[in-house]
């Protein structure tokens, strides 16, 4: 009997730990549940300020931006707030310009090709067609990607197509670096691509100590990410993953900061859970492909030059094709660009030099940052780049006229313009292989060459409709082909760079016509840009370009 009531004793005694227990974890989940909504309730409020209030009146921001507060009720009386606010921002922005403690900047990296002799990602192709077909496939779905990208960008009540004055807030790296460099920087690029993401790579160190990863190079994107560990859902990567852990200097940016409205939030709640009280975004493509994890800061080595708080996203679940690569380097025109940080330094410049990849002898390109390591070039002709407030991010110019054989084509202004929905307009882009017209601009580019080239048709490839047997012939002539540029500026490259070799003793034109108008835009493609030196100046407004023999740059 007496062991019966001990059992029962301590059956009863178990009984009520347990029951303790319940009700000290509910205790502990209600409390969680408060602080979170407390936090959101603090983040709505001051989103609120920063969107609603009087002094930010006629500034655009982000659509991102709007995003994370399309829901926020305004606040009355918050003018102190929104002043102080303003206040911390400025002092931010001079403290981090500060850092910098030269006037002179630059860098130049290496960047490869994805089909390069030097890429890490090179596949093995039967043929240079091969290769062609499949970049051209990768050039249709990027192409698809910036018109429905176009499309998210709307315009307020008050635009009319103009950048404002008022700026939102801003991010700025601190770079420092050895004498010796002068604060220039480069880089050599590696050609990679994905759906939606481009064709060049570059090698970038993040983290004290550094860690090594290949980047996809994206001026059609802005954030600069990397796949993070511990990873919920990556793709699959050649080099281990980023991993904080192991950096002295990973420093997750507060989710009730400012800097934290710069980049699009997740759904449902603006506050990271893996790391408490850090700002979690979710950054897409119109491609569908995806990363998401948490918005840091970080450093970055880059020629031996050291980078400090460069803001990235470091993504713990990353979705799509990207080729293999560590995440990618976005360098668009919006203010989480990498060159958008460390602008500041270089005076917001920085330029490409590309070899022809197809060339199996070929050497890298570079990815320079900065003008004082292209000082050789005296011939640079810029021309305006143009403002499209339906795509911010892309680098739009003015085409005047395009000739071919020194005859200029019949064609419409209507075809090189911008029209009041942000369609139309041309872009140069790095990220695109062949060179695209919207279809009436090609029609007559296409008449004009079939009636200018006198070698034997051969039969077309896909999506290039002009092609030529050039058996027999040792150095194959073609008409040359100009672009005339707002400014005055003339683009007119080498034969080489659009009629190019596809198989043995066949040549064609590497021009296409985009299917439609509508929503669309010219884009002139990277094999059109080879052997130049492009120079993107974001401080002047303008984009450069010269003929160089980029090979000499290595």
């Amino acid at each position: 009997m007496e062991s019966v009531q001990k059992e029962e004793s301590g059956f009863a005694g178990k009984t009520v730990k347990t029951f303790m227990l319940f009700i000290a974890w509910s205790l502990a989940l209600v409390l969680l549940v408060n602080a979170s909504l407390t936090v959101a309730e603090k983040f709505e409020v001051l989103t609120s300020k920063f969107i609603g209030a009087s002094l930010f009146k006629g500034m655009q921001l982000p659509l991102h931006v709007q995003a994370r507060v399309s829901n926020v009720k305004s606040h009355e009386g918050g003018r102190v707030n929104d002043m102080k606010l303003v206040a911390n921002l400025k002092r931010l922005s001079r403290k981090l310009v500060g850092g910098s403690k030269t006037e002179k900047s630059g860098f130049k990296v290496k960047i490869f090709h994805r089909n390069s002799v030097e890429s890490p990602f090179r596949k093995k192709y039967d043929s240079k067609l091969q290769a062609l077909v499949e970049d051209m496939a990768i050039d249709e779905s990027r192409l698809a990607s910036f018109r429905k990208q176009r499309g998210r960008h709307k315009l307020s009540d008050n635009d009319n197509g103009a950048h404002n004055s008022a700026n939102p807030p801003v991010i700025t790296a601190v770079i420092e670096g050895p004498p010796s460099h002068d604060h220039d920087f480069q880089s050599p690029v590696v050609s990679g691509s994905t759906l939606g993401s481009g064709q060049y790579f570059v090698d970038f160190f993040l983290g004290t100590p550094p860690q090594k990863f290949s980047l996809i190079v994206d001026s059609g994107s802005d954030l600069l990410w990397v796949q993070c560990a511990p990873c919920l859902q990556c793709y699959a990567q050649d080099t281990p993953l980023y991993a904080p852990s192991n950096s002295s200097t990973f420093n997750p940016v507060p989710c009730l900061s400012p800097e934290c409205l710069l980049i699009p939030a997740t759904e449902g709640f603006p506050c990271d859970f893996h790391y408490p009280g850090a700002c979690a975004y979710e950054y897409r493509y119109a491609d569908t492909s995806l990363s998401k994890g948490v918005f840091a800061y970080e450093s970055a080595t880059v020629d031996d030059v050291r980078i400090d708080k460069v803001a990235f996203g470091c993504g713990r679940d990353n979705q799509g094709s990207f080729a293999a690569a560590g995440g990618v380097l976005g360098l668009g025109q919006g203010p989480l660009s990498f060159g958008s940080q460390v602008g500041y330094a270089y005076g917001n410049k920085f330029a490409y030099c590309l070899v022809n990849y197809l060339d199996p002898t070929s050497v890298s390109s570079w990815l320079i940052f900065g003008d004082e390591l292209i000082s050789t070039i005296h011939d640079l002709q810029f021309t305006p780049i143009v403002s499209n407030s339906r795509n911010p991010t892309l680098y739009y110019v003015q085409i005047e006229k395009v000739m071919v054989g020194g005859e200029s084509l019949p064609i419409s202004h209507s075809a090189w313009s911008l029209d009041f929905l942000g369609n139309g307009g041309s872009i140069f882009d790095s990220g695109t292989t062949v060179t695209y017209w919207l279809p009436p601009a090609y029609r007559n580019i296409l008449a004009a060459f079939d009636k200018n080239v006198r070698y034997p048709r051969a039969a077309s490839v896909q999506g290039l409709d002009l092609c030529v047997d050039v058996t027999g012939v040792d150095q194959p002539s073609f008409p040359s082909f100009t672009i005339v540029l707002g400014g005055g500026a003339v683009f007119q490259p080498q034969q080489g760079n659009y009629f190019v070799d596809v198989a043995p003793n066949v040549q064609c034109l590497a021009m296409a016509g985009l299917p439609s108008s509508v929503g669309g835009f010219n884009t002139i493609g990277n094999l059109l840009q080879q052997n130049f030196l492009v120079q993107y100046d974001r401080e002047e407004n303008r984009i450069g370009f010269a003929p160089a023999k980029c090979s000499s740059h290595s």
